[in-house]
């Protein structure tokens, strides 16, 4: 037996039983009667029907009318419709198709006839249905994957990628990067299982994401256990070493607040260095919004002259913040290119 439930439309009583009778037969016994427009629309509203077999002629409210109701109902609107009518008029005929009916069927109806087009107006609804469903999870993907970018990426980046831009590839006069990273990390991790690793490093570079966001201040690709944020990276930002400074004394204080809360310390030092960079994407497949350049090497090796617990700069990142942080030095570190430059411990103004 078929489960698929029909609405079946008729003012005439004898019409309506010989319908419904040769229906019973053809195996459909979710059947539901209405002997009006008004009626039928009632039971629409209250009820989920796969098809509809509606008489053209009624008092009060014609079919065409009740045809138009339905299909003007974004609830409705995808239920198939057959037109059932003596009714032999061409421009009538025509018109119900216009509106939206299925199919139509002339009475006195041939029950092979009536047979293959209600099978037919069916098979038609579960496609109609199917597409639907289908073009849901095309979009329900589509919002997944733009949310996923949109974590993944800058937000200005996600923008230029989902418009179609190729080979993305900027130059910055000016920016600030930063590098935080675990002191003595794998001493730190050595006795600990993976899951303990990952779910630390998740709480720490989490906080830090949060902090970074309150900032507003992008976060580049991670390395391992250094977090890198960037300051002035997308899009140029006036001002980003003062702001860059202030993120790296709040990843040191977001790192020391949850010393207590991980199963052991994870102290961070603390890198930053201004000057020209080139930022991207990175990969074909697996996007990764990436930062390079003599900075960015500069950033590392001042991170790695820092100490845990502090933030070290650049004086190129001390002059372009001058005013707003104190700033202990000059302590000279040498890059791997042997060259010297001058670095000093950050602090807030007391």
């Amino acid at each position: 037996m078929s489960a698929a439930a029909l609405l079946v439309v008729d003012d005439n009583d004898d019409n309506l039983y010989t319908l419904t009778r040769r229906l019973e037969r053809d195996g459909y016994t979710n059947l539901t009667t209405a002997t009006n427009g008004r009626e039928a629309l009632d039971f629409l509203q209250s009820k989920r029907f796969d098809l509809v077999l509606l008489d053209m002629m009624m008092p009060g409210m014609n079919g065409d009318e009740v045809l138009q109701t339905i299909k003007d109902n974004p609830d409705t609107r995808d239920i198939p419709v057959v037109m059932i009518s003596a009714e032999i008029d061409p421009e009538k005929i025509t018109r119900c198709i216009e509106l939206g009916a299925d199919d139509y069927l002339p009475k006195p109806f041939n029950p092979a006839i009536l047979r293959a087009r209600v099978s037919a107006a069916l098979r038609r609804g579960s496609l109609r249905e199917l597409e639907h469903e289908y073009l849901a999870r095309i979009e329900q993907d589509k919002r997944r994957s733009e949310s996923l970018l949109q974590h993944v990426l800058p937000p200005e980046i996600a923008t230029r990628l989902r418009n179609g831009a190729d080979g993305i590839a900027d130059y910055f006069d000016q920016a600030t990067i930063i590098f935080a990273d675990v002191v003595g990390f794998g001493r730190i991790t050595a006795s600990m299982k993976p899951y303990e690793i990952v779910g630390c490093l998740n709480r720490l570079f989490g906080e830090f994401d949060k902090v970074s966001e309150d900032v507003g201040v992008e976060k580049i690709n991670p390395m391992g256990e250094t977090y890198r944020p960037a300051g002035g990276v997308p899009p140029p930002r006036p001002g980003h070493a003062r702001v860059a400074v202030k993120l790296a004394l709040e990843l040191v204080a977001a790192a020391e607040r949850l010393r207590l809360q991980l199963p052991v310390p994870f102290p961070i030092r603390v890198g930053v260095h201004t000057g020209p960079v080139m930022a991207g994407i990175i990969g074909t497949r697996r996007y990764a919004y990436d930062v390079w350049g003599d900075t960015v090497n500069i950033a590392s090796r001042v991170e790695g002259a820092s100490k845990a617990g502090c933030v070290l700069v650049s004086s190129a990142t001390a002059e372009a913040a001058a005013g707003d942080y104190q700033f202990d030095g000059p302590h000279k570190i040498e890059t791997k290119e042997q060259r010297v430059i001058d670095t000093f411990f950050a602090s807030r103004r007391n």
